[in-house]
């Protein structure tokens, strides 16, 4: 128990079958192996794997590059050939062009004014308001190409720059200090900036010469600033359609609800709140009986982005019990977000039409139950999912979560989401903190429509959306951010219209490297 891992080999006659649990991860303890052994007795004919593998990405390559300031390294992610999707050799299949056509609009002020930016609806009309740009900073939303935008001042306006989307392009600078063919005025601009405003320029203008440079070696826009670094989380790896992984939890689920008493908010400190490996969940009476363990398997619907359906992650009690919290809950209209300065106001334009509200970690045990579940099959530390105490991850920036609340959102007849992105566009510092990955919950079934739908997954197949269908406890992750640090412009994704009925969902969403 003192060793990291400890790797097991199954044979079943000319199977041969290598598993690595690690102490946090596969398996949390050894005795877990007859379990492992019975799983495999029925599961033996799917490609299933184990494979919580904290190794390098192997599609990441080196890139070499020089923007003026010597040779430097970076670790590009190349995206692998449609075919390795299909267990097939490289080259033997195409990828199908996806039917909806759309891309990040990544929009950077670098500039030290406060700025409106705007979506122009061409037709002589006034613009609607997208976000405010702060100096030195980006912002963003989905768009389509030959949508237009533009950037006013904050106290008039006076339209300072004007931006077509062009595919492949994404991302669209304003640079008023540059002036071309006068290297003496942009000295002088350049000098009129504060130490702390010339060093995010700097920033800025480096990560749009890279950026050049990155395209040309993946294929890809790049949707940060340079550099930001790969994900300190781990990632599940996405070969192959059907893919299989596991996770295991102790968190089982509850088939019994506790009475009202036993359900009070959570006040414990952080200290309090960490269950070491040997001791029995909270309310361990309310759950599966003679069961230590809950396996959770993964299968991967998607490669690009990475999208993964897990099956009963939550029970129907658990589910209920949720729903039952809503009841005593005001929802209101949900809002759209984005990155830093995009606005908060309520959706005007039938983008979002569906009412949310939020449910904390310490609304209930078994609220934090369903929290220390999901930090097992994202393989993060459950301690890094809530507040904490000096002594645990003091490696981090920041104690506070690196979760949102969960988001609980309620979709009527008529009623949808339409094609986003979950993250936004990095601030200009050392965390560049943004959304990395998505947990979908669903809280009920049997409504006509509201499939979460990827309409650009990238397959050999069709040129239509990869759907889900909505179905009580199952869970759908999704990874915001690619393997190198980059934002994921695939990972955009729409709650369809509900036409029949009412869906219930919940959101997770986890942050790399913090929140904020």
């Amino acid at each position: 128990e003192d060793e990291e891992k400890v790797t097991v080999m199954l044979h079943s006659h000319d199977k041969n079958l290598h598993i690595t649990m690690r102490r946090q991860g596969c398996l949390p303890t050894l005795y877990g192996l007859s379990f492992l052994v019975s799983f495999f007795s029925y599961a033996w004919s799917e490609p299933l794997t184990c494979s919580a593998n904290f190794e390098r990405d192997p599609a990441l390559k080196e890139m070499k590059f020089d923007i003026g300031y010597g040779e430097e390294t970076f670790e590009a992610y190349i995206q692998p050939d449609v075919s390795t999707f299909y267990q097939e050799k490289p080259g033997s299949r195409t990828a199908v062009a996806p039917h909806f056509v759309a891309l990040a609009g990544m929009f950077v002020n670098m500039s030290p004014d406060n700025l409106r930016l705007y979506w122009d609806p061409d037709n002589g009309r006034p613009g609607s308001i997208i976000a405010y740009n702060t100096p030195f900073q980006a912002t963003g939303t989905a768009t389509f190409p030959t949508h237009k935008f533009y950037f006013t001042p904050m106290d008039s306006n006076e339209v300072v720059a004007r931006f077509t989307v062009t595919p492949p392009q994404s991302v669209y600078y304003y640079d008023p200090l540059d002036v071309p063919n006068n290297p003496e005025q942009t000295r002088r601009n350049l000098d009129a900036l504060s130490e702390g405003e010339l060093e995010k320029y700097m920033i800025l203008k480096k990560t749009k010469d890279f950026a050049e440079k990155y395209f040309e070696f993946t294929g890809r826009q790049y949707l940060a600033n340079y550099p930001r670094k790969q994900p300190s989380h781990f990632m599940w790896s996405a070969d192959y359609l059907g893919q299989m992984h596991w996770a295991t939890t102790k968190e089982t689920h509850f088939v019994e609800l506790p009475s009202d008493d036993e359900l009070q908010p959570i006040r414990a400190s952080p200290k309090e709140r960490v269950l070491k490996e040997d001791e029995p969940r909270f309310l361990q009476q309310y759950r599966t009986k003679d069961q230590d363990i809950l396996n959770m398997t993964l299968k991967v619907t998607s490669y690009a982005p990475r999208v993964f359906e897990i099956d009963n992650f939550l029970s129907e009690v658990e589910a209920q019990h949720i729903l039952k919290l809503a009841t005593g809950m005001d929802l209101s209209l949900s809002t759209t977000s984005g990155s830093a300065g995009r606005t908060k106001e309520k959706d005007n334009t039938n983008t979002r039409t569906s009412r949310n509200t939020w449910v904390p970690r310490e609304k209930t045990a078994i609220v934090d139950a369903i929290y220390r579940r999901a930090a097992d099959l994202i393989q993060i530390d459950e301690a890094l999912l809530r507040p904490r105490d000096a002594g645990t991850h003091p490696d981090r920036s920041s104690r506070s979560s690196i979760a949102e609340t969960l988001q609980l959102v309620h979709y009527e007849n008529g009623q949808q989401y339409t094609a986003h992105h979950d993250f936004g566009y990095p601030n200009v510092d050392d965390d560049q903190s943004a959304r990395y990955l998505t947990l979908l919950l669903y809280l009920n079934e049997g409504m006509v429509g509201g499939q979460t739908s990827f309409p650009r997954w990238v397959n050999a197949e069709t040129g239509k959306a990869l759907t889900v269908e909505p179905k009580i406890g199952k869970a759908v992750l999704f990874y915001s951010q690619l393997p190198d640090g980059n934002m994921d412009d695939l990972s955009q994704h729409a709650a369809l219209p509900v036409t029949y009925g009412e869906k219930w969902l919940m959101n997770l969403w986890v942050w790399d490297p913090v929140f904020g």
